[in-house]
C-alpha cells in the first residue's frame, strides 16, 4: 500500500533507504530491491533483518518520485499537510539529495503541476527557511535579521513559527532560486559547522474557496515541509545525536517534546495532522557497525508511526469574529470580577495576538511584507558586490602604487649605473642583475594589473552600473600609470643612449691627438651627431605622449558618455522605484483604512447595544425606586392617593389588605 495515501483520514510514515555504494563493505548490507528489505551483519556475525517501504541507492533515487513523493504533492494541493524528512551523516552523502537536481527540484516541480492543474479558487503561494545550530537556536535564512523565532499554535488554522518571514513566490524559477540563495547563506553562516546544522524549508500553498455569502469566504491552508536533519542515529556520534533519535524517544515514552522550535515542530510533523516520507542515507563501514545499525533501526521505528489528517480550512471574517467576541467576554468578566487577574491577562494577550495573526494572513499584507523582503535581500547583494568591487579596486591601486615604486627604482638604479662612469666587473654586473630584477618585477606587476582588469571587464560579472563609474576610473588611473610608466622608461633609454654616446665622444677625443682647429671640428661633428641623437629622442617621446594624449582623450569622451547614460539610468531606476515605493504605501493606506472601517463599524454596533441596555437598566431601576418608595411609606402613599379623588389601584388596596 502507498504509504502516502489517505485510507479513513489515516497515513503511515513511508520510509526509503538511500544506500551509498561502498564495494569494499558491501558484503555487509544485503539489500534486497524487489521485496524493499535489508539484511546486516554486525560484528561477530549478528544477522539484522529491516523491511521499508523502498531501498534505493543515490544514482536511482529518482525513481521514488512517481511511488512516493507525486502522492505527497497531490495531497498538499488537497488541503493535507505533507513533509519530507532527509536524514543521515555527512559521510552518508545526505547533501546530494538535496541540491537542485534532486529531491528538491522533483518535491517543487510536481507541487507547482499540481498547482497549476487547479482551475477553482485562486492560488498563494508563500516560502520560508530556517536554519538550526546544534544548540537548538534558528535563525530565518531569507531574513537573517529576522530573530526570536518560536513556535505558536493558531485556534483557526494550526501551529505555525512567530516572527519567520514568508516570501510570495509565482513561479517555480523563484522558489528555486529562494532555496539556492538559502543554502548559500546557511553554508556561509555555519562555516565548519555546516555538517551539524539541520535547516527546514517550508512551501505554504493557500486556495480562496468561495462560500455562500461573502463573509463566510473560506480558505485552504496546507504546507509542504522538508526537513534536513543532521546528525547520526545514535547518541555517541562525534557530530552529534539527530534530533530525530530525541523526538522519537518523547513519542515511544508519551512525553512532551523539549521546549525548542526543532524538536517540537518534528513532533508535531510525526504525530499531527501531515503525511511524511522519511529519506534516510547510510553508508556501513567498518568503523561504523553501530552506526548503520542504529540508522536501520531508527528508520524502521519512524516507519511504524502513523498520523491522523485532517484537511486545513478556515474563514477569517469568522475567526477574527469569534476572537473578538472571546477578547469582549474576557474584558468583561476581568472588570466584574477582581480574582485571577493575572492569569486573565495573559489570555487576553494571546487572544490579542492571535487577532494579530489572523489579520497578517491577508494576501496583500503579504505581498506587500514579500516586496519589501526581496528589496531587502536586492539591496544586501549590492552591498556585498560593491565591497567586493571596492576590495578589488584597492587591490588594483596598490598594485599601481607597487608599478610606480618599481619604475621609480629602476630610474634611479639607471641614472646611478650612467653617473658613476666606469666601474669594476663586478659592480657592473651586480647593478645590471638588479636593474634586470627590477624590469622583470616591473613586467610581472603589469601582467597583475592586466589580468585584474580582465577579470574587472569580464561580460559576465554581476556588476551593476552604478559601480562601473568607480571601476572606470580605476582603469583612467591603471592606463595613465601606464602610459606614464612607458614615456618614462623611453626617456630613461634616451638618456642611457645619450650618455652612452657622450661618454664614446669623450674618450675617442682623448685617444685623437689632435691640436687646435682639428680637434675643434671634430669635437663640433661629434656634439652634432649627439644633438641629432637628442632630437630624435624628442622626436620618439613627443609621438608617444601625443598617442598617451589621443588615448586619454577618446577614453575620457567615451567616460563622459557612460556617466550621461548612468546618470538617465539611475534617474530611470530612482522614478520606477519611486512609484513602486508610491504603489505600496498607497496599498497599505488603504488597506489600514479598510480595518479602521471595519473596527469603527464594529465600535459603533456595539455603542447602539450599550446604550439600549443602558436605556433598559434606567428603566428597571426606576421602578424599583417606585416599588422601595411605596413599600416603605405606605400610609402616606395612601392618603396621597385618596386625597386626590383618585380610586385606589390594585397594588394600593392590597397593600391596605395586608
Amino acid at each position: 500500500m502507498d504509504p502516502c495515501t489517505r485510507r479513513d483520514a489515516v497515513a503511515r510514515v513511508g520510509v526509503v533507504i538511500v544506500q551509498v555504494s561502498d564495494g569494499e563493505h558491501r558484503g555487509k548490507l544485503t539489500v534486497n530491491e524487489e521485496a524493499n528489505s535489508v539484511d546486516y551483519t554486525r560484528e561477530g556475525n549478528e544477522k539484522m533483518s529491516f523491511v521499508f517501504d523502498a531501498v534505493t541507492n543515490q544514482h536511482s533515487i529518482q525513481r521514488l518520485y512517481p511511488e512516493l513523493l507525486q502522492p505527497l504533492c497531490e495531497l498538499v494541493c488537497s488541503g493535507y499537510h505533507g513533509a519530507v524528512l532527509v536524514g543521515g551523516t555527512l559521510r552518508s552523502g545526505k547533501e546530494k539529495l538535496l541540491q537542485t537536481q534532486s529531491v528538491i527540484t522533483q518535491l517543487l516541480n510536481g507541487l507547482f503541476n499540481e498547482i497549476t492543474k487547479i482551475n477553482t479558487g485562486e492560488m498563494f503561494t508563500t516560502a520560508s527557511f530556517i536554519q538550526f545550530y546544534p544548540d537548538d537556536s534558528a535563525v530565518d535564512l531569507l531574513n537573517p535579521e529576522g530573530r526570536g523565532l518560536k513556535p505558536r499554535t493558531h485556534p483557526a488554522f494550526g501551529p505555525y513559527v512567530e516572527g519567520v518571514c514568508e516570501v510570495a513566490v509565482e513561479s517555480l524559477e523563484e522558489i528555486l532560486s529562494l532555496y539556492e540563495e538559502g543554502r548559500e547563506t546557511l553554508s556561509a553562516n555555519s562555516g565548519a559547522l555546516v555538517g551539524r546544522c539541520s535547516s527546514l524549508f517550508s512551501v505554504n500553498v493557500e486556495r480562496r474557496l468561495q462560500g455562500d455569502e461573502a463573509a463566510e469566504q473560506q480558505y485552504q491552508h496546507s504546507t509542504l515541509r522538508v526537513f534536513d536533519l543532521a546528525g547520526g542515529a545514535r547518541k555517541g556520534d562525534l557530530n552529534g545525536v539527530s534530533t530525530l533519535v530525541k523526538v522519537m524517544e518523547h513519542i515511544e515514552s508519551h512525553t512532551t517534546a523539549d521546549d525548542k522550535l526543532l524538536p517540537l515542530i518534528l513532533a508535531d510533523t510525526l504525530t499531527g495532522s501531515c503525511a511524511n516520507v522519511l529519506l534516510y542515507c547510510v553508508q556501513p563501514q567498518d568503523l561504523l557497525d553501530e552506526e548503520t545499525s542504529h540508522a536501520l533501526a531508527l528508520a524502521q521505528h519512524v516507519r511504524g508511526l502513523v498520523t491522523h489528517m485532517v484537511p486545513s480550512r478556515w474563514c477569517p471574517q469568522r475567526a477574527t469574529q469569534e476572537i473578538r467576541e472571546r477578547i469582549q467576554e474576557l474584558q468583561t468578566r476581568m472588570v466584574s470580577q477582581a480574582e485571577n487577574e493575572e492569569e486573565d491577562i495573559r489570555k487576553l494577550e494571546t487572544l490579542i495576538q492571535h487577532l494579530q495573526v489572523a489579520k497578517n494572513q491577508d494576501w496583500v499584507k503579504k505581498r506587500i511584507q514579500s516586496r519589501e523582503i526581496w528589496e531587502k535581500r536586492k539591496s544586501l547583494k549590492e552591498q556585498q558586490s560593491n565591497v567586493a568591487m571596492l576590495n578589488h579596486n584597492a587591490d588594483i591601486q596598490g598594485s599601481t602604487e607597487r608599478l610606480k615604486q618599481l619604475q621609480t627604482q629602476l630610474r634611479v638604479q639607471i641614472e646611478a649605473h650612467i653617473k658613476d662612469g666606469k666601474v669594476s666587473v663586478d659592480k657592473s654586473q651586480e647593478r645590471l642583475g638588479h636593474i634586470q630584477k627590477l624590469r622583470e618585477a616591473i613586467k610581472e606587476e603589469e601582467a597583475r594589473l592586466k589580468a585584474a582588469n580582465g577579470d574587472s571587464e569580464q561580460p559576465g560579472s554581476q556588476t551593476n552600473q552604478a559601480e562601473d563609474g568607480s571601476t572606470q576610473m580605476s582603469e583612467v588611473e591603471v592606463e595613465y600609470s601606464k602610459a606614464q610608466g612607458r614615456r618614462q622608461m623611453l626617456m630613461e633609454d634616451h638618456r642611457a643612449m645619450i650618455q652612452k654616446e657622450l661618454d664614446k665622444m669623450e674618450r675617442e677625443l682623448g685617444e685623437e691627438k689632435a691640436d687646435g682647429l682639428e680637434e675643434r671640428l671634430l669635437r663640433m661633428n661629434m656634439e652634432r651627431q649627439v644633438l641629432v641623437l637628442q632630437l630624435e629622442a624628442l622626436r620618439r617621446e613627443k609621438l608617444e605622449a601625443e598617442k598617451d594624449l589621443e588615448a586619454q582623450h577618446r577614453r575620457h569622451t567615451q567616460e563622459l558618455h557612460t556617466l550621461r547614460e548612468e546618470g538617465l539610468q539611475v534617474f530611470r531606476v530612482y522614478r520606477q522605484v519611486f512609484e513602486e515605493q508610491k504603489e505600496m504605501l498607497e496599498d497599505r493606506y488603504r488597506s489600514l483604512l479598510q480595518d479602521a472601517i471595519q473596527d469603527a463599524v464594529y465600535l459603533s454596533a456595539k455603542s447602539q447595544q450599550l446604550q439600549t441596555e443602558n436605556k433598559r437598566l434606567h428603566a428597571v431601576l426606576a421602578e424599583l425606586r417606585d416599588t422601595i418608595s411605596a413599600r416603605a411609606d405606605p400610609a402616606g402613599w395612601r392618603g396621597h392617593g385618596r386625597s386626590g379623588g383618585a380610586r385606589p389601584s390594585k397594588k394600593e388596596e392590597e397593600s391596605d389588605r395586608r
